[in-house]
């Protein structure tokens, strides 16, 4: 079995459009536990808070991050900036509560989009790497 060294080192090395299907796929899957906490909202808040929270991890947002948001969202530039402009610090605790109430299989697609959007820099920092094995945890 891989390491979670190796598996991250995978999706680093892993295409733009490889990593835009892995977020994409995630995010079919755990948009209905997301409508389960934000039936308001249709999901959107929770998966927001996960986006943005994957994103912010390390404090730095690269232009390839917002072009692969907006690839993986299917939005236009304005959109993403809307969205990223919705960032709040207390959405990562916001995650770490949903997947620690989240059902395995849930657990797995958040950790999949997460570490999509944390590896499309075509790197994976400590913040970002501290991030997922907190989820993890």
């Amino acid at each position: 079995m891989a390491t979670f060294n190796e598996m991250m080192q995978k999706l680093v090395n892993s295409d733009y459009e490889t990593l835009v299907s892995i977020a994409q796929e995630a995010l079919v899957g755990v948009l209905p536990a997301c409508k389960e906490v934000d039936p308001d909202n249709g999901g959107i808040a929770m998966a927001t808070s996960i986006i943005l929270s994957a994103i912010a991890a390390d404090g730095v947002l690269t232009g390839l991050e917002k072009k692969f948001l907006a690839d993986a969202l299917g939005l236009n530039q304005d959109a993403i900036n809307q969205l990223i402009g919705l960032y709040d610090r207390r959405m990562a605790e916001m995650v770490d509560v949903f997947v620690d109430h989240s059902n395995p299989n849930v657990k797995a697609e958040v950790l999949a989009l997460v570490s999509a959007v944390a590896a499309v820099d075509e790197k994976i920092s400590h913040q970002e790497t501290a991030f997922i094995k907190k989820l993890l945890a």
